[in-house]
């Protein structure tokens, strides 16, 4: 088949789960495929090693620049139309006029969408066409604006769950299958618009690249990883920082907490001590798994799967996070990881296991194995290609 694939951000560095993810399914895709990509970079046009990077996986390549002052000035409209602000963002003239004359060009077999952020150059394209929203977008707002730490942030996530709430369950029509990665999210669109046909698209691990280590008699401290500009990472940094840690430390003083994430924000800069330790833009992130006898992700609300949390499961660290953490992921409380709802329990699981290193053990080794069944990319592909199969043999959805 002819496919055309369109992403918010170029797939390219593998960094972030969105890259990682939609680099992952065009390499599949583009094995028995002619697959197209037309991909926002945000700040501009991505280095010739990037492009490379895709063309060298069989894809043609489209990259758009996207300038994210002018993107955010564009985005305002919002105030006087029927798009959220994310999507607004997104809704770039030069985007579109390079899938428009794609489309009119080309005989395309099959869209993918990925992200609602590009839904609105699809829509309206007469083609068969899959949605990978990976989560309901009104869900995650909404608990992001519950658990945000200004006024501000919380009047801009209410007001993006305003709009969506109108947005959401009205653009799953234009496509004829809308793939989450957590049952919680397919309900929650259920909830909002139970017409439409949902399916489950999990995410997977580079089982090959995330190195399984069991030597936890010579592990020390917590550890924490995401990109600290990211709200929510920043969010979880913050409470380890000042609120978790002082727990832990009134039995184990000598616990050190590592953050380790890129373009850590000056709100976390501002608990860097000889306890808290900042490791920005590193090059590797593999030893830091290695090394660290707790994985400590004190995730609050959003929507979605959490992808450093299987990182963590693939190479042996012991994962302790709250009941959200582990939405998504098959992974048992007090079999694969430890599971705190207040500040208090999370703590006091860390403390359980930075003095139990046989503990620590017996639970990476039973979430290693978890992740090999459930999140390997063999296991992904196969659904996506019986959603795909299903797609191209049956009619679309009525609304």
């Amino acid at each position: 088949m002819r496919i055309l694939f369109l992403t918010p951000r170029f797939p390219f560095p593998l960094i972030g789960g969105d890259r990682i993810k939609s680099y992952h399914m065009l390499k599949h895709l583009a094995k028995t495929h002619e697959v197209t990509l037309v991909s926002f970079n945000h700040g501009g046009m991505p280095t010739a090693e990037q492009i490379q990077k895709i063309r060298d996986i069989n894809v043609t390549v489209y990259p758009v620049p996207l300038r994210p002052g002018r993107a955010g000035m564009f985005s305002a409209k919002t105030l006087v139309s029927d798009l959220p602000l994310e999507i607004a963002f997104y809704t770039q003239q030069n985007f579109r006029s390079i899938v428009d004359r794609l489309l009119a060009e080309q005989h395309f077999d099959l869209g993918f969408s990925f992200f609602m952020r590009t839904a609105e150059y699809l829509r309206n394209a007469n083609i068969k066409k899959i949605l990978v929203a990976e989560d309901c977008r009104t869900l995650y707002q909404g608990r992001s604006a519950t658990n945000a730490e200004s006024m501000l942030q919380t009047a801009v996530r209410r007001w993006e769950v305003y709009k969506l709430k109108t947005y959401e369950p009205r653009i799953v029509n234009y496509f004829d299958t809308t793939t989450l990665v957590t049952q919680t999210d397919i309900d929650a669109m259920n909830a909002q618009n139970p017409k439409a046909r949902y399916r489950l698209l999990t995410n997977g691990v580079e089982l090959d690249e995330y190195r399984f280590r069991d030597d936890h008699e010579q592990r020390r401290d917590v550890m924490f990883l995401g990109k600290l500009d990211y709200l929510a990472n920043e969010f979880m940094a913050l409470k380890i920082a000042r609120d978790i840690l002082p727990i832990i430390h009134s039995q184990l003083p000598e616990v050190r907490a590592h953050i380790i994430g890129s373009n850590p924000q000056p709100s976390v800069r501002r608990y860097e001590s000889d306890h808290v330790i900042i490791h920005a833009d590193v090059p590797d992130i593999e030893p830091y798994y290695h090394q660290s006898a707790v994985f400590l992700h004190p995730h609050a609300g959003a929507s979605g799967i959490q992808n450093k949390v299987l990182q963590a499961m693939a190479m042996g660290c012991p994962v302790v996070t709250t009941p959200t953490g582990i939405q998504g992921n098959p992974a048992q409380p007090g079999r694969d990881v430890l599971i705190g709802r207040t500040d208090a329990e999370l703590a006091e699981h860390c403390i359980t296991l930075l003095r139990n290193p046989d503990l620590r053990s017996q639970i990476a080794r039973r979430a290693r194995v978890l992740v090999e069944q459930t999140h390997s990319w063999e296991a992904v592909f196969n659904s996506l290609d019986a959603i795909v199969e299903e797609v191209m043999r049956t009619p679309r959805p009525q609304s």
